[in-house]
């Protein structure tokens, strides 16, 4: 089954982040999430996704964070995207601010479709010139392109 990242995009949960700690960037994830219609339960949402964080940082590095969770009460998988420009506080594995937060989401039972859009991501995020481009990136759209591979 070919994956294709627009599937779960939305512009509606592109943004540009300016909060400085992760809390506040989560609860930015966690509002537009939200308000696009994707997670009824905000509250629950936040507890697992924190849960998650607690275990290991998501901060994997290279100034890229992918918070994800999984949830019964999420009945597909999405992406929400933050651009940050200066950089956000994220206790990240090498310990340098974060630029780039991608969170995934989706059912609780559906292992195999979670990993293939992470290797999906992190195929678009190992490119170290993809990186640059999405923290120059001035619009929503632009972001957008540079996920909308095929």
């Amino acid at each position: 089954m070919e994956i294709h990242l627009s599937d779960y995009l939305s512009l509606n949960r592109i943004l540009f982040s300016s909060s400085i700690t992760k809390g506040d960037v989560m609860d930015e994830l966690i509002k537009v999430s939200r308000d696009d219609g994707r997670v009824e339960d905000a509250h629950r949402f936040k507890h697992a996704l924190l849960k998650r964080e607690s275990i290991m940082s998501t901060g994997i590095g290279y100034g890229v964070a992918i918070p994800h969770v999984k949830l019964a009460m999420i009945k597909k998988f999405f992406i929400t995207i933050f651009v940050h420009k200066k950089g956000a506080n994220w206790d990240s594995l090498d310990n340098k601010p974060v630029h780039i937060i991608l969170l995934i989401a989706g059912p609780e039972n559906q292992q195999e479709k979670y990993l293939r859009i992470l290797a999906k991501l992190v195929f678009v995020i190992k490119n170290p010139e993809n990186r640059k481009k999405l923290i120059a990136c001035n619009t929503k759209y632009e972001i957008y392109k540079i996920f909308n591979i095929e």
